[in-house]
């Protein structure tokens, strides 16, 4: 492939994982409420976890920031709480996640990876909910929060896998391992 050609696909195919990130990011925001504010599946992760694996950090980073502006146009809006919870969320799970994977790959496996995703995406969300609200006590729920974000990082993770490894059987995406 010529060099237009490769931005070209590169375009498309992160293009696509945007769209299904931004697909779930809806879809789970019209699920009935789990009943601990706060708590939720974090669907979309499994794009942003599948991309840093497949694809990069750099291409993570646009699935994470791409389906939050999104996934918000559909949702509360721009220009509200939820929107920069929802961002700081992302922004420190695909970072953590990159991290991890880039310096201590041989220790996380996806599930662990999305693991630190999830844990990362409630600290983030408390931290901006406590300096918004102005009340510090905010953070007491992250004990709560955890209860959710095991089990939820590890059905994440899970599906990770096997969207990794079907991906992997297309030509067309070609990972980087």
């Amino acid at each position: 492939m010529n060099k237009n050609a490769d931005s070209a696909h590169r375009l498309v195919i992160i293009s696509m994982l945007v769209t299904m990130a931004s697909i779930l990011h809806v879809i789970e925001g019209l699920l009935p409420a789990i009943p601990v504010t706060g708590a939720r599946l974090g669907l979309a992760n499994i794009i942003t976890l599948t991309t840093i694996i497949c694809f990069g950090y750099g291409d993570a980073l646009a699935v994470a920031v791409g389906r939050t502006v999104l996934g918000s146009l559909f949702g509360p809006g721009l220009i509200s709480v939820g929107f920069v919870m929802s961002f700081a969320g992302a922004l420190l799970s695909w970072a953590l996640m990159s991290l991890a994977h880039k310096y201590a790959k041989k220790l996380f496996s996806l599930i662990g990876l999305s693991l630190v995703g999830a844990v990362a995406h409630n600290i983030a969300q408390l931290a901006v909910a406590s300096l918004i609200f102005e009340e510090i006590a905010i953070v007491s729920m992250f004990p709560i929060l955890m209860i959710f974000a095991v089990p939820t990082g590890i059905m994440v993770g899970l599906v990770s896998r096997y969207l990794t490894q079907a991906l992997e059987k297309i030509p067309l995406f070609r990972t980087r391992g």
